[in-house]
């Protein structure tokens, strides 16, 4: 069993056997890696700051032929993430970062440049970036790596340009649409803010988009992603509740 040598990310960690954790990776040259960290759970184990959720690390681990679960050999911290844990709703910003990566990357997938989204928004949030505008941001990128964001700025059936202001989407072609072809079913809109904003964040690097999603584009996220992977993410109620003064 030769050894892999990695950049990663823990996105999350749970308890196995008695002493040991496993851990779900995030790596720059194989997608989502699944390990046994043994004996992290000692709290004389280096390991067990090596995998907190988050940290960026540098790990080594083997992987046996038809095992779902490697064996993490040694892991180095890049950069922790504990600093978060000051931020409620930064941490659970971070939190929503890794579970749509969890869902966006399925294991042995590379995923390199969702690997870069999670490096820029957890670098982000230890700048001190607004955690909704990260967690909004993550969204809609996640969406368009996985090549289902439609375009914004054209009708989807004739290709004609669409003017600014409050924009209409067909949720069934899952396309936005001119006036002339909107359909005779019932529609989404979003309004002009809304619009900017989507036309912003899916153009702007993170550090230059300043506000979280406007709430109907936030929600037309949202249905957009859960239409497609069938999947709630768990970590928006905690961050919603922190947000809302929880």
């Amino acid at each position: 069993m030769p050894s892999r040598r990695d950049e990663a990310f823990v996105l999350v960690r749970y308890p196995f056997r008695e002493r040991d954790f496993v851990v779900v990776l995030l790596t720059r040259a194989s997608g989502q890696v699944r390990v046994v960290a043994r004996r992290a759970r000692s709290l004389r184990s280096s390991r067990a700051s090596a995998t907190e959720p988050l940290a960026h690390v540098r790990v080594s681990y083997f992987e046996r032929p038809g095992s779902e679960l490697g064996t993490l050999d040694e892991a180095e911290v890049i950069r922790s993430a504990f600093p978060l844990a000051a931020d409620p709703p930064a941490w659970a910003a971070g939190q929503v970062v890794a579970e749509l990566a969890l869902i966006y990357c399925p294991p042995g997938q590379k995923a390199e440049p969702s690997f870069r989204l999670v490096d820029r928004c957890l670098a982000c949030l230890l700048d001190g970036h607004d955690a909704a505008t990260v967690a909004w941001y993550a969204e809609l990128w996640f969406l368009r790596l996985a090549g289902v964001f439609p375009e914004l700025d054209r009708c989807g059936v004739c290709g004609v340009s669409l003017a600014e202001g409050e924009t209409t989407f067909d949720p069934v072609e899952k396309r936005f649409v001119c006036s002339d072809h909107r359909p005779a079913r019932s529609v989404e809109r979003i309004s002009a803010a809304g619009a900017r904003w989507l036309q912003a964040a899916s153009r702007l690097p993170l550090e230059r988009v300043t506000e979280p999603a406007p709430a109907d584009a936030g929600g037309w996220l949202v249905a957009l992603r859960e239409g497609f992977t069938e999947r709630e993410v768990r970590s928006w109620k905690y961050l919603r509740h922190l947000l809302a003064g929880g």
